[in-house]
């Protein structure tokens, strides 16, 4: 598993998930949110301001990782702000990782370590135009998504 996050001032490193590992708040804290916060946040974000976007994964909208968040002084969207089952809101979701895979799907990978490092790769090569045409893209889809009561947007084939 890999998180990252995506801004118009770019995109996060990669963070990939320890084989196995058991993503609670302490996990995701300790390895993701103070890595990115060390990082990237500052690179991403020189003004601080940002605000972070999430999903409703049990450890994203735990109370813990909001007191963190909340303590770092970092603006973000609590679980009651998104609709829980809209992964067509995210940026990372409807574009990120769609990008990621169409690419990958081009490579010939056949281990975690030769997977890690095509990511890395490939996270260098988007152009920040079209990370920025994602990202202006959001409002619309959010507006969508509202009007669809939460529902998809998107039909996957």
């Amino acid at each position: 598993m890999v998180w990252m996050g995506i801004s118009a001032n770019g995109i996060t490193k990669p963070r990939f998930v320890q084989p196995g590992a058991k993503i609670n708040s302490k996990y995701y804290i300790q390895k993701i949110l103070k890595p990115f916060l060390k990082d990237d946040y500052c690179r991403l974000y020189p003004n601080g301001d940002a605000v972070f976007h999430q999903d409703s994964a049990p450890s994203h909208a735990s109370r813990v990782t909001q007191k963190f968040l909340t303590d770092q002084q970092v603006q973000f969207l609590r679980p009651q702000q998104w609709k829980p089952n809209s992964p067509d809101a995210a940026p990372s979701d409807y574009f990120l990782w769609g990008h990621f895979r169409s690419k990958l799907n081009k490579r010939r990978v056949s281990t975690l370590r030769g997977l890690q490092k095509a990511i890395r790769e490939e996270v260098k090569k988007i152009p920040q135009g079209r990370i920025l045409r994602a990202l202006k893209s959001w409002p619309k889809r959010c507006r969508q998504i509202y009007n669809a009561e939460g529902r998809h947007i998107e039909k996957h084939c």
